[in-house]
């Protein structure tokens, strides 16, 4: 016999042709962790039991469970039938999905193309079908870093989807929320370094300039007053400074 769980058991009934003490007098069931016998008796005086469930199940730990039910007569000596009692564990979303980190932390250079895998999310949920399904969707995620990555709702893989530039942020964050088909749900956190690239020229900005030098003007008169910056960042950002040419007097 086959059943599917529920709490409130079977009542079916063992046969005994023979009647008065000969007849069925009592039902045992093996041990099992779960499940009780609790016996009754008809009208007419038939006997009965109910399988009644004493310990919560879990599918994810055991998907079935086979019960031995005997059934015993009066008779000296007593006689005795078994019945194989097979319990199939239906599932039910009792469990969130879970993340494999809490935090990813991610490093990209600037110049990551578009398409590039930058990091996949997991989430694991044990239940069957539906409720162990699990997609993956950005939450309390700033426009901006939407417009930067992209996120397979399926796989939870996040990829470059713009331009990174250092200069603008060097970090960005995500939330992302993974939801099972039963609408429970998890977070984790995204954090994404931008590391920076030499894409940067230097920039000469003139703040001062003579117009004309007198030929008597002694050495190390200042000429020109200018300024150099670039964006880069570290030995990127450093900068020297050349005259090219020979600009000795013949």
């Amino acid at each position: 016999k086959s059943v599917a769980a529920d709490p409130r058991g079977s009542g079916d009934s063992a046969q005994d042709k023979d009647v008065g003490s000969n007849g069925l007098q009592n039902y045992s069931l093996g041990y099992n962790p779960h499940f009780s016998l609790a016996l009754g008796t008809r009208k007419g005086g038939a006997k009965y039991a109910e399988l009644v469930l004493e310990r919560q199940l879990d599918r994810e730990e055991q998907r079935e469970l086979n019960l031995l039910l005997t059934a015993t007569d009066g008779g000296s000596p007593p006689k005795s039938g078994t019945a194989q009692i097979r319990i199939v564990v239906l599932d039910a979303n009792d469990n969130i999905p879970v993340f494999s980190r809490e935090v990813y932390e991610v490093r990209l250079a600037e110049n990551s193309p578009p398409g590039l895998l930058a990091v996949r999310v997991t989430a694991a949920d044990p239940d069957e079908g539906s409720n162990g399904k699990v997609r993956y969707a950005f939450t309390q995620t700033s426009e901006r870093a939407r417009q930067l990555f992209e996120l397979n709702p399926a796989t939870g893989e996040i990829r470059v989807a713009g331009n990174l530039d250092f200069e603008e942020a060097e970090n960005h964050e995500m939330m992302v929320r993974a939801t099972d088909g039963g609408g429970l749900s998890a977070h984790c956190k995204v954090q994404v370094e931008v590391l920076d690239v030499n894409d940067n020229a230097p920039e000469i900005a003139l703040t001062s300039l003579t117009a004309s030098i007198p030929e008597d003007a002694p050495p190390r008169t200042v000429v020109a007053l200018f300024s150099v910056r670039d964006r880069d960042s570290g030995d990127n950002g450093r900068t020297e400074c050349a005259i090219d040419g020979d600009l000795s007097m013949p």
